[in-house]
């Protein structure tokens, strides 16, 4: 990004059926920063198979799939985290966001219970 221009994005994404909120930054200095917590009690949720096996299995490829959005990542229990990649606008930054809003309400909308374990 041009050195005058800057972006900063929280969502939360609620799936109240799957029982997760799936909290997305994207931070001035280039961040990005994905996490899950708990919709019952607002308590993070680690990627790992014992706490979620759905949500640890596509925590691996959504890292992976995020460089179509931009973003190069990797994935470990706290979350996934990466940066932006290139000289993005702030335009481009929020298409990134978009798209990678776009795959997580693809993946969880589909759930009709909770994925917690």
């Amino acid at each position: 990004m041009a050195a005058d221009s800057e972006v900063k994005i929280d969502v939360k994404m609620s799936f109240p059926k799957a029982g997760v909120v799936i909290v997305i930054e994207a931070a001035p200095d280039r961040s990005f920063r994905l996490t899950a917590t708990d919709a019952a009690n607002g308590r993070t949720v680690p990627l790992s198979t014992e706490a979620s096996p759905q949500l640890a299995d596509w925590a691996r490829g959504y890292a992976r799939w995020l460089f179509r959005a931009n973003v190069k990542a990797s994935q470990d229990e706290g979350g996934i985290t990466g940066s932006f990649v290139g000289d993005l606008t702030p335009e481009q930054v929020l298409g990134g966001m978009r798209d990678a809003c776009d795959m997580i309400r693809q993946r969880f909308d589909l759930y009709e219970e909770s994925v917690l374990a």
